[in-house]
């Protein structure tokens, strides 16, 4: 359950004794059931360092408690914070297939929609060390925290500060403040056994979990380990309908219900069968790679087997067999399957192996000195899979198979000018031998990519906190964390060597790319049937492509809080200062071949010797931070100098200085207000500056080239259904920038929390909230914003009176219409009668005008971009009365996004963010989200119902026209919205609501064995909701609906106390 704490169950939760900004506080054992608590302490949570009464009203703070924990039944941490409404998706998650990306055992979590790094995740009060792979966000790097790190047993609750915080914890706590708070109070032992399955029988799940606390030196001393296993089967995406065929065109409504349109059909160009050009190397580099090839069909050639540009296909005849084709086969009928489909190579999640240790201990010196230690480990092997390797010209550059390869079908084993045959006597055709250029080709007989992601974060924290004169308590402590993860994909190919192989003549040692054999039969040239290359020649070139990364954290901090000045009528104004130093470091590095070529091995050393990989050069980073803040609580009115309608009201205020060697200092304020008009409501509001200081990864990355795979030209691909403008590979060049500054923001927050009168138990809580940020890191916009841009473009132009083909929109110039990040060639003839021919079947409203082909996508990081959100969050908690039939608990949490754009750069058309599932806003943005929890306990046994909302939203890579959106009559699926200064008519991806049921049961008395022991069943997904449809290549939002693609899940849970 997600919720806000009861104002009524205040005394339980300071019996709890919450864990303060250091994590540092001892919770007291429960009361029993039918004690009460009498004595009020005071106490803080996520958000201040000051201790206060009733701070859980001040600040507007969700606590996941034990008994949503329970209920959501989470199998990793990223499963449990999803559950709350005002998480928007996980930007970084374990679909993640690409070599370019964080992958395995990894999850990034986003707070209202704002990049995953301006969430700061915490342990006990403090900082988690990076995840060590940078992951794409918005468009640039980011280093966020892999929140599957933390731990997923032992904890006490999730305090989720749903409010701006930079003024108490520096850079990244913009969007909210996630602070995990472990149990320290337990004593004994237990041993807690979990296993879980989808009713499909896969995903299966083990988790084996032993706590032990302890007191020592006669009470002095206190410690508590919790280490937990855990080990779970991976589930593909080929073994749910939904998902198995990256073609879901079947699933759709007009007007994407055809296969022909590859809006809902992401089935991959780089295909088994392949797409050729036939031609001469026209170029040749000196590290002999081949820099230049011109297409055309040679003398004697038939017309049937090539066209006159080269061009020629393999693909499907429609009875098992295969033939050869001189143009861009159809998507639909007999040649649907000349695209290969991803899908039946990737997982809805990855095979993962988890152990996960945490310990504390705390030893009192005297009566006033007491020192403590945590330490924890995380380690993990998460391993997904990837389709075969494949050749895609636009990334990998030229590789041809020359006249001599024996299996070339237009190589001299095949044709003669004269028509003489081979010595061996086999016949051969007459023709001119050419070269063969591959464009695009998956190598299906080598085997499936395997990519083992090792994990491992290291943590310690040290430290002595004390009491001083008064009411002034202080602590001190240093933490170190490092996280080291090792990527290896097994099964890649080295591409010099394929090269090599490929050039081999003798049919023993060369590779055959086209994986079919060929043979010359009445007088034709004819395909005979599949070809599978022997693993003496694949092992020639196939390797393993590693990758490294390491980030460092090393902080050493002090605080003290107490009065400073005693007030009028009692009251006393309360304070806080500390200081903190950080090292923060990062490192990116892989081997040769993988990273950069060696500059003596023959190859371009700007470039890596891997098909499909990015070359990447080593990164470094490192930098130092020093900060000082101080806070304040003034109390003006109070109980005992209250007035009609201010039963209390008191400001508060906090600022921090931050110094950072790579790029300056920055201070950030927040000023809050919080007013009582009677006992039973508060008033709160507060305003607060933060900032985001650009990771080392966006400051320190050198220039990369990145393969951008199975991305479509979405302004020409409708128009010349050319394989190179569908789903393909693109070049994506990249490179930090030094002289980035932090982001700012400013935030806004009010709201009030009732106790409801009359009704014990039942609190209400309303909280608007508002960011606006600028300067905000972003690069370009990408395709989406260009083919935005290039339609609204259009449309000006013809409603300035221009016909179709008079419009230019300056591809390949420097007076591009499109948006800046995509680099397009100038038009050329074919380009032209391409789009003469889609126009002329057109109304003006759907015309496009002409533009080139895709050159690269050009990414540079600048301050540049802004956006605003705003929004309301809705509390409701009731603790019933307790009846015959036991004692029930309900909590309800939800968000209302009211707005959410932004503005590219100054001046630019705004950007609709809200109700959208943009690369930009980390998951989807519906206007309503929502959760509720629902448990009830009666003596030994025990249930939980929790219900789990994500409202429609729109799909921004789903778009139509309103020509078409008025021609099909306005259907309710597709949505018009007005994004960067002209309307886009979206697909609606529906609304989902899940649910999760357990029941549990604790023996007593009888035989030791059962004494102290529970077991609970548990439903996750009761009615094996699946996900709904999305543009996604899965057929569904990953980010966002992922735990709903597992499908409905069983576990059973024993845990016994020794």
């Amino acid at each position: 359950m997600n919720r806000t704490v009861p104002p009524r169950r205040l005394s339980v939760a300071l019996a709890l004794s919450l864990v303060s900004f250091a994590g540092a506080q001892t919770a007291p054992t429960s009361p029993r059931a039918g004690e009460e608590t009498v004595k009020l302490e005071a106490f803080t949570v996520t958000g201040s360092n000051i201790k206060r009464l009733e701070v859980e009203k001040v600040l507007p703070v969700t606590v996941i408690d034990a008994g949503a924990i329970e209920v959501r039944d989470a199998a990793q941490p990223s499963d449990l914070i999803t559950a709350m409404p005002q998480v928007t998706g996980l930007p970084g998650n374990e679909t993640a297939t690409l070599g370019a990306t964080a992958r395995g055992d990894n999850a990034s979590v986003s707070l209202r929609g704002i990049a995953s790094s301006n969430t700061l995740i915490l342990l006990n009060g403090r900082r988690l060390v990076p995840h060590a792979i940078s992951q794409g966000e918005a468009g640039v790097p980011t280093l966020s925290t892999n929140i599957n790190q933390l731990p997923n047993r032992g904890l006490e609750r999730v305090e989720v500060l749903r409010d701006g915080a930079s003024s108490v914890y520096g850079t990244d706590a913009v969007a909210g403040v996630v602070n995990y708070v472990m149990q320290r109070s337990f004593r004994g032992t237990e041993l807690s056994l979990r296993y879980a399955q989808t009713d499909q029988s896969d995903g299966q799940e083990f988790r084996a979990t032993l706590t032990h606390g302890l007191g020592f030196a006669k009470g002095k001393g206190r410690a508590m380990i919790t280490a937990d296993y855990y080990r779970r089967a991976p589930i593909y995406t080929r073994d749910r309908a939904f998902s198995a065929d990256a073609d879901h065109s079947n699933l759709a409504p007009a007007p994407w219900d055809a296969p022909t349109t590859t809006t809902f059909n992401a089935r991959s160009a780089t295909t088994e069968y392949g797409n050729f050009l036939l031609g001469t190397v026209t170029a040749t580099a000196p590290t002999g790679f081949v820099t230049g090839f011109t297409g055309g069909r040679p003398a004697g050639i038939p017309a049937a087997l090539a066209a006159t540009s080269g061009l020629f296909v393999l693909q499907p005849n429609g009875s098992g067999g295969v033939t050869f084709g001189t143009a861009t086969p159809s998507r639909a009928g007999v040649t649907r399957d000349f695209y290969w489909n991803n899908n039946a190579y990737r997982v809805i999640q990855p095979k993962v192996r988890r152990t996960s240790v945490f310990a504390a201990a705390e030893y009192d010196l005297s009566d006033r000195l007491t020192a403590f230690v945590d330490a924890s480990l995380y380690q993990s092997q998460g391993v997904t899979y990837r389709e075969p390797d494949g050749i895609t010209q636009s990334t990998d550059g030229f590789i041809i198979v020359p006249v001599t390869n024996p299996w070339n079908p237009f190589g001299n084993r095949f044709w003669s000018p004269t028509g003489a045959p081979n010595t061996d006597g086999s016949p051969r055709l007459t023709g001119t031998p050419a070269a063969v250029s591959i464009t695009n080709k998956r190598l299906t007989d080598i085997a499936t990519r395997t990519d083992y992601v090792d994990n491992a974060v290291y943590r310690g924290v040290a430290g002595l906190r004390g009491k001083l004169a008064g009411s002034w308590t202080w602590e001190a402590a240093g933490l170190w964390s490092v996280s080291r993860v090792i990527e290896n994909e097994e099964g890649p190919s080295r591409k010099s060597l394929l090269v090599a192989a490929i050039n081999q003549s003798d049919p023993a040692k060369a590779f055959n790319p086209f994986t079919r054999t060929f043979a010359v039969q009445n007088g034709q040239l004819v395909v005979t049937g599949p070809y599978v290359n022997p693993e003496s020649v694949q092992s020639t070139f196939r390797s393993s492509f590693i990758r490294n990364g390491i980030t460092r954290l090393l902080s050493g901090d002090f605080r003290a809080s107490g009065d400073l000045l005693s007030l009028w009528a009692g009251q006393k104004m309360s304070g806080a200062f500390g200081g903190e130093y950080r090292f923060e470091g990062y490192s990116d590095y892989r081997p040769p071949y993988a990273g950069l070529n060696p500059a003596d091995s023959g190859l371009d050393p700007s470039t890596n010797d891997f098909l499909g990989f990015s070359p990447n050069s080593d990164t470094h980073g490192r930098r130092q931070v020093a900060a000082l803040y101080a806070e304040t609580v003034l109390p003006v009115i109070g109980r005992s100098n209250r007035l009609p309608l201010v039963e209390a009201l008191e400001f508060s205020a906090s600022a921090r200085y931050e110094s950072y060697t790579d790029f300056g200092d920055t201070t950030k304020p927040k000023y809050g207000i919080n007013w009582k008009p009677v006992s039973w409501i508060m008033v709160r509001g507060s305003y607060n500056e933060g900032f985001r200081a650009p990771n080392l990864a966006q400051l320190f990355t050198g220039t990369l080239i990145r393969t951008v795979t199975g991305s479509t030209d979405t302004y020409r691909s409708a128009v010349t259904g050319l394989i190179t403008d569908g789903p393909s590979n693109r070049r994506s060049v990249a490179s930090g920038n030094r002289q980035l500054k932090p982001e700012e923001a400013t935030g806004k927050s009010a709201g009030f929390v009732v106790e409801v009168p009359g009704i014990k138990g039942l609190s209400v809580s309303v909280d608007y909230y508002e960011i606006r940020q600028k300067s905000i890191i972003a690069s370009g916009g990408g395709i989406a914003d260009d083919t935005a841009a290039l339609l609204a473009a259009t449309q000006a132009e013809l409603a300035a009176g221009k016909s179709i083909g008079q419009i230019d929109l300056g591809s390949g110039t420097g007076a591009y219409k499109g948006d800046p990040s995509v680099v397009r060639l100038a038009p050329t003839q074919a380009d032209r009668d391409f789009f003469a021919a889609y126009n002329a079947t057109r109304a003006p409203g759907n015309q496009r005008a002409v533009v080139g082909g895709i050159d690269i996508l050009r990414t540079s990081y600048f301050n540049k971009a802004e956006q605003f959100t705003n929004g309301f969050d809705f509390d409701v908690n009731y603790r019933f009365p307790r009846f015959a039939v036991g004692q029930f608990n309900l909590g309800t949490n939800w968000t209302y996004l009211n707005d959410y754009h932004s503005y590219s750069s100054p001046g630019a058309p705004r950007t609709e963010y809200r109700n959208g599932n943009s690369a930009n806003v980390g998951g989807a943005t519906p206007i309503w989200r929502g959760a509720t929890t629902l448990t009830w306990r009666k003596d030994r046994w025990g249930a939980g119902l929790g219900m789990y909302h994500v409202g429609r939203f729109t799909d921004v890579n789903a778009t139509t026209t309103k020509a078409t959106w008025d021609s099909l009559g306005n259907p309710g699926y597709i949505m018009p919205v007005f994004n960067n200064g002209a309307y886009s008519y979206r697909f609606i991806v529906k609304q989902t609501t899940s649910y999760n049921l357990h029941v549990s049961y604790r023996f007593a008395g009888g035989s030791r064995w059962l004494n102290d022991t529970s077991v609970r069943f548990g439903v996750n997904n009761l009615f094996n909701l699946e996900p709904p449809l999305s543009a996604d290549s899965r057929g569904y939002e990953p980010s966002v609906h992922n735990t709903l693609a597992r499908g409905r899940s069983f576990s059973l849970q024993l845990t016994k106390k020794l």
